[in-house]
């Protein structure tokens, strides 16, 4: 599939607006959010996730994401979001390398931090898609190193939604759910591309039970099951320069 940047006109929109199927439209990723018009955003909307032929979100995206949300349980209970984003020119959303590491492993995350107007009420949304290594070592083993589906567990690939002052993640115990990763690579200029779907979970961070592979400690954490959201999204990112270099 080819993956190319979006035209100027829709550059210019999807960097700035988040569509939300509650009908309240606003976006921004920096600066001042700005309200515009139903109309003005719906165009990109469906411009953005025309369907494919097996009913998903088409995904086009050369350094973008595409997520549909369904809330369930909690304050965020009957709550529907339609995100788009075009993160051209947004280095500051990626992490890619081994500032962290000491043994030559290399993670590759996403982290996207809007405000949205959801009915008349400012709300902060973050979304992190997390691969994980991608370069893996013997003391740490990597999480995502090719193209395939991966199943929702303990450990990444994995999806973080912050919302309505909640985090929902995808690795509480009996999630279903998957990545599909249709292009992988691991180095700088790369592809990295394809989708995920499933259920992901209330989560209540809480440093001293960090270890959702922990049965104990995911219990603590994830202990809302009636809360929770369905989650479909495409993406598709170009791999920028390694951090630490």
């Amino acid at each position: 599939m080819d993956r190319q940047r979006p035209s100027n006109q829709r550059q210019r929109w999807t960097r700035l607006l988040v569509a939300l199927t509650t009908g309240a439209v606003l976006a921004g990723c920096g600066g001042d959010v700005k309200p515009v018009s139903v109309d003005a955003v719906a165009d990109v909307a469906l411009d953005a996730t025309t369907a494919n032929k097996d009913g998903g979100l088409a995904n086009n995206w050369a350094q973008g994401y595409t997520i549909d949300l369904e809330f369930h349980g909690g304050p965020a209970d009957g709550k529907k979001l339609h995100l788009n984003r075009d993160l051209f020119g947004v280095n500051t959303a990626f992490s890619f390398g081994s500032t962290h590491y000491t043994h030559g492993e290399v993670g590759f995350a996403m982290t996207d931090t809007l405000q949205v107007d959801v009915e008349g009420v400012q709300s902060q949304v973050e979304i992190i898609l997390n691969f994980g290594l991608v370069v893996g070592s013997s003391v740490n083993p990597v999480h995502t190193d090719k193209a395939g589906v991966y199943p929702f567990t303990c450990r990444p690939p994995m999806v973080r939604i912050f919302f309505k002052n909640f985090w929902f993640r995808s690795t509480c115990t009996g999630l279903t759910g998957k990545f599909d990763i249709s292009d992988y690579a691991n180095v700088e200029g790369g592809t990295m591309a394809g989708s995920f779907t499933g259920r992901i979970q209330a989560h209540f961070v809480d440093p001293s039970f960090p270890d959702d592979c922990d049965a104990t400690h995911n219990a603590k954490t994830c202990n809302k099951p009636d809360w929770y959201a369905d989650v479909t999204g495409v993406f598709g990112f170009t791999l920028p320069p390694k951090d630490g270099k």
